[in-house]
């Protein structure tokens, strides 16, 4: 097609295979089909969402240079414990850490959910100290 490009716009050319644009073009231009696909599922039903969300999707799921599914088996390559407790089947993630002796650093915003302490990003990220007057 690329040698057609007088009567074919190259530049507008869309693939919705995944592993194929991987293949092609490299984890870039993967993630972006990723985030186009997403948003044109959710478009279909008027449903808009920040792209920055998507973007943090496709970033995830292409974080080891190829493309992991959103699943329990695409998040089990995750390194946090909670993090992969907190996604859908706790029970069996917990029993593989246990036998596998994982340690949980709780760095993770999930491993903070899951022990109830603040997650360290946003308003978690700081404490506001302040000198309070004698009364």
């Amino acid at each position: 097609m690329w040698e057609h490009d007088a009567f074919i716009d190259v530049n507008g050319i869309r693939c919705n295979d995944v592993a194929a644009v991987l293949k092609t073009y490299g984890v870039e231009a993967a993630r972006n089909t990723i985030v186009n696909e997403i948003n044109n599922v959710f478009g279909r039903y008027a449903i808009s969402v920040s792209s920055r969300h998507l973007d943090l999707l496709a970033d995830y799921m292409t974080r080891e240079g190829t493309y992991l599914a959103f699943n329990r088996q695409g998040i089990d390559s995750s390194t946090s414990s909670f993090m992969k407790m907190s996604y859908e089947t706790t029970c069996s993630f917990l029993t593989k850490a246990v036998l596998e002796s994982d340690r949980e650093e709780l760095e993770s915003p999930s491993a903070s959910l899951v022990i109830g302490k603040l997650s360290k990003v946003g308003t978690g990220s700081f404490d506001v100290i302040a000198n309070m007057p004698n009364a």
